[in-house]
């Protein structure tokens, strides 16, 4: 059969961006909205992870005419969530997102700072939106994003040494979330991936929206 959001909307608990949710991305550049995707959506775009390589330490799932759940992918892009989000952090037309899967197992995953667009100069506007769709929950341990709040303000390149793999920024945020949940941030956002220390997966839906 295939997954049809819509139709199975008494499963999708309706969310949008709240007042607050809109604040929270112009004034730290993110924000986590729990129960974005019902389980039977989670479970659908789960199956693309099955079998995937695991020989580099992470998976990686790129998405094709043969990709199981495709549909459910597919839905992705027109989740009103993000499509709201693209506007407000944009405010201008954009393009159709791109995405991927990625699950950095035990042992794998960390990343050094950065952002997802160039340096912005001082007046730009934003260029890019990243939304992290969370298929397990994020924890402290198992590989979860990390934020430096209020840096998609910040016009300087990030420094070398918060660039690197091992390195802390004082400011720096852990985002957690139970499955299901999607954390959206500017993509100017210095933001980075940590090591998995559990001993599960960390399976996520990763997309970027640039404007046109």
């Amino acid at each position: 059969m295939r997954y049809d959001p819509v139709r199975r909307k008494r499963h999708v608990r309706t969310v949008s961006l709240t007042a607050a949710d809109r604040h929270a991305l112009d004034r730290d550049g993110y924000v986590v909205v729990a129960s974005a995707l019902d389980r039977n959506w989670v479970e659908a775009l789960l199956l693309a992870f099955d079998g995937a390589d695991q020989s580099t330490g992470t998976q990686h799932v790129e998405i094709g005419p043969s990709t199981p759940g495709r549909d459910a992918w597919d839905a992705l892009a027109r989740h009103p969530l993000i499509l709201e989000a693209a506007r407000h952090i944009l405010g201008r037309p954009f393009v159709e997102p791109g995405m991927h899967g990625r699950n950095p197992l035990p042992g794998y995953g960390q990343q050094g700072l950065h952002a997802d667009w160039m340096t912005r100069s001082s007046g730009d506007e934003f260029f890019v939106v990243t939304a992290i769709f969370m298929l397990d929950a994020f924890t402290e341990d198992n590989g979860a994003t990390r934020v430096v709040p209020g840096s998609h303000r910040i016009t300087a390149p990030i420094a070398k040494s918060y660039a690197q793999p091992l390195a802390h920024h004082p400011k720096e945020a852990i985002v957690t979330g139970p499955s299901g949940s999607v954390l959206i941030f500017n993509g100017h956002l210095w933001h980075s991936g940590t090591r998995n220390v559990s001993n599960g997966p960390r399976r996520a839906v990763q997309m970027v929206i640039r404007a046109r």
